[in-house]
């Protein structure tokens, strides 16, 4: 199954994902962000093997300059993305007349110690302005600001982007032409 978001084309690859949902296009979504302005959701969810995945996908190639204030503020967007995400999927299993058992099988995950849950911020930025070592310290610092953000939650943070790829062997992802 293949999700596009932000000029970036997703790859879940077959026979290793279960449940995927692009979130912030559900109809359960939308009843929720139309009944509590400023709710936020997670790009995708997914669940693969003993692993629950939340993706949030920034593509800030070209924009750079625009999205600097963005950029700064980007874990705290991310942590109430993740804590609206887990709130809709409560009131998806509680509500949904479209998609409850997907909602069902996330939220069982949730409840489990033994599963992980897993927060994947995609950022994409151009190459042009940081240097591999520069890009590497930039992606500890925003996994470790995530992590104390989500500190409450006890889950897996990763920053990854299509040269920084930990989980290659069940996603590809590719950039999309610019129109």
């Amino acid at each position: 199954m293949a999700f596009e978001e932000s000029r970036l084309r997703f790859n879940f690859l077959e026979g290793h994902w279960e449940h995927l949902v692009k979130y912030d296009e559900e109809k359960d979504y939308r009843k929720l962000e139309q009944s509590i302005p400023g709710t936020k959701g997670v790009d995708f969810i997914g669940i693969s093997n003993h692993d629950i995945f939340f993706f949030e996908v920034k593509n800030y190639r070209g924009h750079k300059i625009a999205s600097k204030q963005k950029i700064d503020e980007l874990e705290i967007i991310v942590a109430q993305k993740v804590r609206d995400t887990l709130g809709g999927i409560v009131g998806g299993v509680r509500n949904s007349t479209n998609r409850e058992e997907s909602w069902q099988q996330h939220l069982k995950f949730l409840g489990d110690k033994k599963k992980r849950l897993n927060i994947v911020l995609w950022i994409e930025e151009d190459s042009r302005h940081r240097q591999p070592r520069e890009q590497n310290i930039y992606s500890q610092i925003l996994t470790q600001k995530l992590k104390q953000h989500l500190s409450w939650l006890s889950c897996k943070v990763i920053v990854a982007n299509k040269a920084n790829n930990p989980i290659i062997d069940k996603l590809q992802v590719d950039f999309l032409p610019e129109h």
